[in-house]
């Protein structure tokens, strides 16, 4: 549960099997006030995933050096839990950013990770809540209107309001651009995991070398 001084408080659950690193990383996100659960054993790592989710605001799991196949696992499990993920690995190539991202994580870290890094954990909790409400503010706006008359067909058509306001001219002339415009604006885009995952295949078939392609990886980091 986030706490009235957030992001302090952050609930982060953390999995490296190296203690070394394990700890290092305990130890810069407490200097942020998050409050952090370790697990130095994969299968453990996942148990906590999916069966103890609302226990965390957001996980880091290391890819490199684990026992278990954390990527098959995390892919299997991607769909059945409501967390961001964080990935870090020495692997710095494109194609496996692309990997992880494909399957639902929110970010990759490539070792050495920085402090500040770690500190900004915290934006990736803040825009699943965003996102979180949009749809819902969406599902809100696209549900019709009760009327108080089954027959009050201009109640439930709003349009159908601004229609007859002009033939019976109760909204000027100079007026009817402004109403027209607000009734054909478009709908808010909603970056969803569909929309994501199409963002991926185009920027995988611009081929990791282009400019095209490394401006998409910036482009997605903002979302």
């Amino acid at each position: 549960m986030l706490t009235g001084k957030f992001p302090e408080g952050l609930r982060v659950l953390v999995f490296d099997e190296d203690l070394h690193n394990l700890h290092s990383l305990e130890k810069h996100l407490q200097d942020f006030q998050y409050k952090v659960t370790t697990c130095h054993q994969g299968a453990e790592a996942m148990r906590l995933l999916r069966n103890q989710m609302n226990k965390f605001d957001i996980a880091i799991v290391e890819a490199d050096n684990s026992a278990v196949d954390i990527f098959r696992l995390i892919s299997d499990i991607a769909s059945e839990i409501d967390l961001p993920i964080i990935i870090i690995s020495k692997d710095g190539s494109v194609q496996s950013v692309i990997n992880w991202i494909k399957i639902g994580v929110c970010d990759y870290l490539i070792k050495p990770i920085r402090p500040e890094d770690l500190r900004l954990i915290f934006k990736h909790v803040v825009k699943k809540m965003r996102v979180g409400r949009i749809m819902v503010e969406s599902g809100d706006k696209a549900a019709p209107e009760k009327s108080s008359s089954v027959g009050d067909s201009t109640i439930r058509n709003p349009n159908k309001r601004k229609r007859s306001m002009f033939i019976d001219g109760q909204v000027g002339e100079k007026d009817q651009d402004h109403v027209r415009d607000s009734t054909t604006k478009k709908k808010r885009v909603v970056w969803d995991k569909e929309l994501k995952k199409k963002f991926l295949d185009a920027m995988e078939d611009l081929g990791t070398g282009s400019e095209s392609h490394t401006l998409g990886l910036i482009i997605l980091d903002l979302f």
